[in-house]
């Protein structure tokens, strides 16, 4: 599997506070069957203003520390692009943190904001040759509903990628988001499943919890679509199809 949301970096956002965190979180990941993680943290200034270089070093130095321990975990460039004109005018001009070595790169929305020019804005990047990828997409205001669904596809099918938490997934259709969660799957609309995960602690409610609701719901098809093939896809920059139940 691979994992294309995590925040295993450490002392740099909402993740692990030091190396021993972030070694402990890549061996719960490792445990799962996660064989391959984008290190995705938050590019959100001013709170995170962190910088193409500084994700760079510190994927490197994490490297080197899986490989010491022998960690069987593959770390790619990522980051979590946070929706603001500093941070979006940075993608246009190339200084974001994409995918791998792709064009493909992951922003989220505060989830009660419906930004100005939302889709203009999308429209634009991918113009450019960026393809967006909205991270999880269950707990944005601006889904909820036939209103909100209809306009999340509308994007999907301009191209643009929906993730989904595996924790949320795993919390069902009783908890609002978790409703979300379990609708745009079942819609379609979902390209990409992740964890999330910012400690080890997260790690279960994703893969043993979350990812037994994904095969419940989608079989063997949607776990290999959207933890493995769609993610390999994203890392070389291409786009991807939603997983569509039979």
């Amino acid at each position: 599997m691979i994992d294309l949301h995590t925040h295993i970096l450490p002392g740099i956002d909402d993740g692990p506070v030091d190396w021993e965190q972030s070694l402990s979180l890549a061996q719960a990941l490792a445990d799962a069957g996660v064989k391959e993680v984008a290190a995705t943290s938050h590019i959100k200034p001013p709170i995170w203003p962190n910088t193409h270089d500084r994700l760079a070093e510190l994927r490197a130095e994490l490297s080197d520390k899986l490989a010491e321990l022998e960690i069987d975990l593959k770390i790619h460039p990522g980051a979590e692009h946070w929706w603001c004109g500093a941070v979006l005018d940075d993608l246009a001009e190339g200084l974001g943190q994409p995918y791998g070595e792709g064009r493909a790169f992951l922003v989220e929305i505060q989830p009660n904001d419906d930004p100005p020019l939302f889709e203009e804005r999308l429209y634009s990047l991918q113009r450019k040759g960026l393809k967006p990828v909205l991270a999880h997409v269950e707990r944005y205001r601006i889904f909820d509903g036939r209103k909100g669904r209809a306009r999340l596809s509308n994007l999907v099918d301009r191209g643009i990628a929906a993730q989904i938490n595996l924790g949320t997934l795993g919390r069902g259709l009783g908890w609002a988001r978790g409703g979300n969660a379990k609708r745009f799957l079942l819609d379609g609309l979902v390209g990409l499943v992740c964890g999330d995960c910012h400690s080890a602690h997260d790690v279960p409610a994703a893969y043993d919890v979350g990812l037994k609701q994904l095969r419940k719901l989608g079989g063997d098809s949607a776990v290999e679509r959207l933890l493995n093939h769609n993610p390999k896809s994203l890392l070389a920059g291409k786009e991807v199809d939603p997983w569509v139940p039979a």
